[in-house]
């Protein structure tokens, strides 16, 4: 996701409404605000709207698996939103095959949360 957030064009108010928004997920566990997450058109796969001079929209998930599914979100690929396309425009379903990835493999490759700001 690091990679992802440092390949976009964004300044560093975007990169705090990223964190921002991370930041009340990681809080709110399984008490979410309405709006915070929409569904894609992946039944377990979520995108998390952060609106800004670039649309960001990375895709997770809840848990998955083994892992706590109330009050944990994985993060499994990052998008941006462009004329109401998703870009990469298969990224709900590259979110899937990650998240059917870290079910088989478990918690390796599983980091903690991470600032984007620079």
């Amino acid at each position: 996701m690091q990679d992802w957030a440092d390949s976009l064009p964004m300044q560093k108010r975007d990169r705090g409404r990223l964190d921002s928004k991370i930041d009340m997920l990681e809080r709110a566990g399984d008490k979410l605000p309405p709006g915070l997450l929409q569904n894609t058109r992946c039944k377990h796969i979520m995108e998390l709207a952060v609106n800004g001079r670039v649309a960001l929209r990375p895709m997770l998930c809840r848990g998955p698996g083994p892992f706590a599914m109330q009050s944990e979100f994985t993060f499994l690929c990052g998008a941006v939103e462009r004329d109401v396309k998703y870009v990469p425009s298969d990224a709900p379903d590259r979110a899937e095959a990650n998240r059917l990835d870290l079910i088989t493999r478990g918690d390796k490759g599983r980091e903690n949360h991470k600032r984007f700001g620079k």
